[in-house]
C-alpha cells in the first residue's frame, strides 16, 4: 500500500487538451485539475512571467519589454518554444508545484492537422520534459467524454467546437466512419465582433473585450437576441484616439456572428448529408452530441437542430469533455490503444 502511494507521489500521468483557447489538465487519480486559457508573457528575456488568466490580462495593453503570446492557432502549434514553456509551466501549475515524473501524456489535437504540426506538437511535448507522448484527436475524445461507446458497432456523431477548429466526427468501432475539421471556432466570432465594432462605431476594442461581448450578447438566432438587453462596450475611438464607450444592441451582435453561426451549421450538416441513410437513421434515434466552448453560444443547439432537422444535444460539461475523455484513455489505457494519430 504505501509503495503505490510512494509511486504515485512520484510517477503521475497527463492528459492535456490544448487548446487554441483554452487548455485543460487532467491529472491522474485526480481528474480535471486546471483550465487556462492558452496565453503566455514573457520578458525580454524569454523568461515567462505569467500564463494562463494572469498572461490573458495583458492581451491588448502590454506592457513596456514585456510579450503576450497565444502560441496555438486554429489549433495548430504557432510557436514551438512557447508551446514548450507553456506546458511546462501549466503542468507544474496542475501539479502545484511538486516534483513529479510522468510516465506518458495525451495530448488532444483537431483531427486534420498536417504531419508537419503533429510533430511541432510532439516537439513542444517533449521539450517540456515529456518522454511518452501520444496525439489523441479532439473529436475522438470528445466523444468518450461525452459517454458515448465509441466501441460499439452503432454510429455515433460528435461536433466539437472549440476557440479554432471545429470537429465532425461519426464513430464505429473505435474509427471514424467519416470526420471533418475545419479552422473556424470562438476566435474566429471574436474578430468578427472586434471588425464591426471598428466598422460601425469606429471603436477599436481588444480580444478579452470582444470575447466578453461574445457571451454577454451573442446568441444564435434573433429568438435568444430578442431576450437580451443592449449593454455599453468601452474601447478607443480611432478617430480621436481617446476612450469612448458605445451602446451595442443584442440584435446587432447576432447579426455579425449569423454568417459564421451559418458556416458552421453548413459544416455539420454536409458531413451529415452525405451519410448512408441507415447512418442517418441510426444517428437521428440518439441525436447530435455538441460539446466545446462554442457550443454555449445561446440557442446554438436549437439552432442546429432546425437546420439538420435530427435532434442536437449539448453534453452536460462541454468545456471540459475532450480532456475528461483523453483521461479515460489514461484509465484505460490498453483497451484505447489503437485510437492515437502517432
Amino acid at each position: 500500500m504505501a509503495l503505490n502511494v510512494i509511486r504515485h507521489l512520484l510517477k503521475q500521468d497527463v492528459a492535456i487538451d490544448l487548446g487554441t483557447a483554452n487548455s485543460l489538465i487532467y491529472l491522474q487519480g485526480e481528474g480535471v485539475v486546471l483550465n487556462e486559457p492558452t496565453v503566455i508573457a514573457g520578458n525580454s528575456m524569454g523568461e515567462p512571467v505569467a500564463v494562463g488568466r494572469k498572461a490573458k490580462a495583458y492581451l491588448g495593453k502590454t506592457p513596456p519589454g514585456m510579450v503576450v503570446k497565444r502560441p496555438m492557432k486554429a489549433g495548430a502549434v504557432e510557436d514551438v518554444d512557447a508551446v514548450s514553456l507553456f506546458l511546462k509551466e501549466i503542468v507544474a501549475m496542475a501539479r502545484d508545484r511538486r516534483p513529479v515524473l510522468s510516465s506518458k501524456v495525451i495530448i488532444c489535437i483537431p483531427s486534420r492537422l498536417t504531419h508537419v504540426e503533429k510533430r511541432a506538437v510532439l516537439d513542444a511535448a517533449r521539450d517540456a520534459d515529456f518522454k511518452k507522448v501520444y496525439l489523441l484527436e479532439e473529436a475522438m475524445a470528445a466523444a468518450i467524454g461525452a459517454g458515448l461507446d465509441v466501441a460499439s458497432r452503432k454510429p455515433s456523431m460528435v461536433v466539437d467546437i472549440g476557440g479554432g477548429t471545429t470537429e465532425v466526427a461519426v464513430i464505429s468501432q473505435m474509427a471514424y466512419v467519416v470526420s471533418d475539421s475545419r479552422r473556424i471556432g470562438g476566435d474566429d466570432l471574436d474578430e468578427a465582433l472586434r471588425y464591426f465594432m471598428l466598422r460601425k462605431y469606429g471603436l477599436r476594442i481588444g480580444p478579452n473585450t470582444a470575447e466578453r461581448l461574445k457571451w454577454d450578447l451573442g446568441s444564435a438566432t434573433l429568438e435568444e437576441a430578442e431576450k437580451l438587453e443592449p449593454c455599453r462596450v468601452g474601447g478607443q475611438d480611432v478617430t480621436r484616439q481617446i476612450p469612448a464607450v458605445v451602446d451595442v444592441t443584442p440584435q446587432e451582435v447576432q447579426d455579425c456572428l449569423s454568417g459564421l453561426v451559418d458556416e458552421i451549421a453548413f459544416i455539420i450538416s454536409e458531413v451529415f448529408t452525405n451519410l448512408d441513410s441507415s447512418v442517418k437513421e441510426e444517428i437521428a434515434q440518439d441525436g447530435i452530441h455538441l460539446t466545446g466552448g462554442v457550443s454555449l453560444l445561446r440557442g446554438l443547439d436549437k439552432f442546429l437542430e432546425d437546420v439538420i432537422g435530427v435532434p442536437v444535444k449539448r453534453v452536460k460539461s462541454p468545456l471540459e469533455t475532450v480532456v475528461f475523455g483523453a483521461g479515460q484513455v489514461l484509465s484505460s489505457f490498453k483497451t484505447y490503444k489503437s485510437i492515437f494519430s502517432n
